[in-house]
């Protein structure tokens, strides 16, 4: 009696680990498949993280430095 009942704990730890296994694969796909695909998707869409898009120039107005040795002399 003690053998059949191990074998069948066996056997049961088998079917379980595939059950298991099925079953996470299986959530994990639904949970990709709902949430983090449709957030990947909206995001790359609706944002650009590089800011390429923007047409704003982001040079800031200096006046000009000009050319001549004394003013060369007095920058340091």
């Amino acid at each position: 009696m003690r053998e059949i009942n191990r074998l069948a704990w066996r056997r049961l730890n088998v079917i379980a680990a595939i059950n298991g296994d099925v079953v996470g694969r299986t959530i994990l796909g639904i949970f990709y498949f709902t949430i983090l695909m449709p957030f990947g998707l909206a995001s790359s869409l609706l944002s650009d993280p590089l800011r390429k898009k923007s047409p704003k120039a982001e040079w800031l107005e200096r006046p000009p430095v000009p050319n001549d040795l004394e003013s060369a002399r007095e920058q340091g």
